[in-house]
């Protein structure tokens, strides 16, 4: 075992940085779209297309998930809903509904 620093890689940039960067720069156009099920249900009851919902605060919202630029699909727990609500004309229920923003690359 080789306990010289001089032979260790340099770890300046570990993968860790490297994607927390990929989440920081949204490139494209996107369509955002909520979806609400019955709590226990299967079947898709609703969906509003988010055109004033800006994806960085959908992304911090979410706690900045790693982002690939193509699809992504996000439950909306409780905790995210006051910071989401103001860009949404449906009024959330979490008694009745469960919720999902799906973000779509238009590119």
């Amino acid at each position: 075992m080789d306990t010289n620093p001089q032979n260790k890689p340099n770890r300046s940039k570990t993968p860790e940085a490297v994607l927390n960067q990929e989440t920081t720069h949204i490139k494209g156009q996107y369509e955002l779209i909520l979806n609400w099920y019955k709590v226990n249900g299967k079947n898709l009851l609703g969906e509003e297309i988010l055109s004033d919902l800006p994806l960085q605060i959908l992304l911090e919202s979410q706690g900045n998930p790693i982002w690939n630029h193509i699809y992504h699909c996000w439950s909306v727990e409780l905790k995210h809903m006051p910071v989401l609500q103001p860009y949404i004309k449906h009024q959330f229920d979490p008694e009745k509904y469960v919720y999902f923003i799906e973000a779509y690359n238009n590119n």
